[in-house]
């Protein structure tokens, strides 16, 4: 049987859930207002990897969705650091002060520097290639006519992709101190995390050009080593603590 206390403490956690994830939603959703004013300098830096290709839209609503859309992903860029604070506020009342203050000055400004960095990596690398590639692809038997809606929402998926995909050091020493993985099962699997990133790297970037692709896939291992060595301090840690 689950006793009232327990209930109640339940209960005000899905009421804190349910506070953020409003405030989440509205905070996107002004920055989003704020970023589509300058939406047309966001476009002109997201369509420099076409070359000269335009854009176009099919249907009336075309225009509007894609300024949106690229409204959307400044939006959610802008706000993340206030997000990343909000997501870590839902469990900070069960952390000590000293880890708390660890949190919101350390881990949370390296998170969003991880995820943004992400997303600044795939913009400079990533998506000159990715895009040169698929046009090239096309190119030999159809003519390229590109729907900016279309384009657009495969730009914002490609770098949210590449921005949560550097949060791999955070996610894994998460995981570390929930004891789901450990340092000694990371090394183990090495050989298979760098296939794992090759394949990621293959399948979101496509890119016949290896310098590219090695440039791409070297920061994804160098994160994978990182959580291995960062693991490893806190191991050690524990174990000091331990013997004490």
């Amino acid at each position: 049987m689950i006793k009232s206390e327990q209930i109640v403490q339940i209960v005000h956690v899905l009421e804190k859930i349910r506070k953020v994830i409003i405030a989440i939603i509205v905070i996107i959703a002004i920055a989003t207002g704020v970023m589509y004013f300058r939406a047309d300098y966001i476009i002109s830096m997201l369509v420099k990897p076409l070359d000269g290709n335009n854009l176009y839209f099919i249907t009336p609503t075309d225009g509007f969705m894609a300024k949106m859309k690229v409204a959307f992903l400044g939006g959610v860029v802008v706000s993340s650091p206030i997000i990343t604070y909000l997501l870590v506020y839902i469990g900070a009342s069960k952390i000590n002060k000293k880890i708390r203050r660890l949190l919101y000055f350390v881990i949370i400004p390296f998170a969003v520097a991880l995820f943004i960095g992400g997303i600044l990596f795939g913009y400079k690398l990533l998506l000159p290639s990715t895009i040169r590639f698929l046009l090239d692809c096309g190119n030999e038997f159809m003519q390229a006519n590109l729907s900016g809606n279309d384009y657009f929402s495969f730009i914002g998926t490609l770098l949210l992709t590449i921005g949560l995909l550097f949060e791999l050091p955070l996610i894994l020493i998460a995981l570390s101190r929930i004891k789901i993985v450990n340092s000694r099962m990371l090394k183990s699997k090495r050989k298979f995390a760098i296939m794992a990133a090759l394949i990621t790297v293959a399948f979101i970037a496509p890119s016949l050009d290896a310098m590219t692709f090695i440039l791409v896939t070297m920061p994804i291992i160098a994160l994978y080593e990182i959580s291995i060595w960062c693991i490893c301090l806190l191991e050690k840690k524990d174990k000091a603590a331990e013997i004490q």
